[in-house]
């Protein structure tokens, strides 16, 4: 999603943008942008640098928040997927990350030069931008993406039922986790007052009403690095409650509601506190601006010509 928003919002701004065929033998190119720095990408890498092309990279780095994430990534810096991904970083001629966070993490753990890495947060569609803010809300929480352990729905469920406040699931189950989504739905099946609904387009009025029309948007997941669903409330001037982790405490998410996602009764103290005084919880819009896909299209488009120089 991410790539095509990117891929759009620079071709509407005049970049001459065409998607990678690995089957066209026409290297008639300046520069190769790819996204992450899986394996599926080493030769592509690889042969746009012999062929004396530009390479912009844009990743998402995970946060190493213990001792045994440490490990396993420096062990794998030294032996296996980390220690190609150094290679690419190495070879790009640009990075991108999301927020100062993940460009901190590039330079420390990776080695990476502060100089070629670039900070471009995702793209919001505009249909949220363009929404503003609702005047009107009802009193349902709302959470959103692909149902799985790692979003935390389950805890979230029980906290809303333990607090009396309806809830609106938006998501379908995760390809591996049926099993969590089982359990989910035993635990809501009864619940007249949460609401599953197994997908939506991302660009839909119907999911924009949803944003639009809620009480709070909740994000307890264990692990992410810039979701978002929060940067589309946070643009619609909800207030957002999300777990006590590091990726929640980049600029576009301050002032949310943080929670121990592992305790229910921490979620439930969240929502209560969201509920009594939700202003408190509100992000500054300006900031968010950053995320408009002209402004975000411009900056990758400065990149391109820096590049080009």
């Amino acid at each position: 999603m991410q790539m095509l928003a990117t891929f759009n919002a620079v071709k509407e701004l005049g970049a001459d943008v065409i998607k990678l065929n690995v089957w066209d033998t026409n290297a008639d190119f300046d520069i190769l942008h790819c996204w992450g720095v899986g394996l599926g990408n080493y030769e592509n890498i690889y042969w746009a640098k012999k062929a004396g092309k530009k390479v912009v990279i844009t990743i998402l780095l995970e946060y190493l928040e213990n001792l045994q994430d440490k490990l396993k990534f420096n062990i794998s810096l030294l032996l296996h997927r980390q220690k190609l991904a150094k290679q690419m970083l190495e070879w790009a001629d640009e990075i991108v990350v999301v927020n100062k966070d993940q460009a901190s993490i590039c330079i420390h753990n990776y080695k990476i030069s502060s100089g070629k890495i670039s900070v471009i947060p995702h793209i919001v569609s505009d249909i949220f931008f363009d929404a503003g803010k609702s005047t009107t809300s009802k009193d349902y929480v709302l959470i959103t993406g692909n149902v799985c352990e790692r979003k935390n729905q389950i805890r979230l469920a029980l906290a809303c039922i333990q607090e009396k406040l309806p809830l609106v699931i938006i998501g379908k189950i995760l390809d591996g986790q049926q099993e969590y989504g089982e359990k989910l739905n035993n635990i809501i099946k009864d619940q007249s007052d949460i609401l599953w609904i197994k997908g939506l387009d991302n660009t839909s009025n119907e999911l924009l009403s949803y944003f639009s029309n809620c009480r709070i948007m909740a994000l307890p997941s264990f692990s992410e690095q810039q979701p978002i669903s929060m940067l589309e409330a946070a643009i619609l001037g909800k207030p957002l409650l999300m777990a006590n982790k590091p990726y929640a405490k980049q600029e576009f998410y301050k002032k949310s509601c943080l929670v121990d996602p592992v305790n229910v009764t921490s979620i439930q103290n969240g929502l209560k506190k969201i509920v009594i005084n939700p202003s408190s919880f509100i992000v500054d819009k300006q900031i968010l601006e950053k995320c408009r896909s002209k402004n975000a299209g411009k900056d990758y488009i400065d990149i391109y010509k820096k590049l080009l120089a």
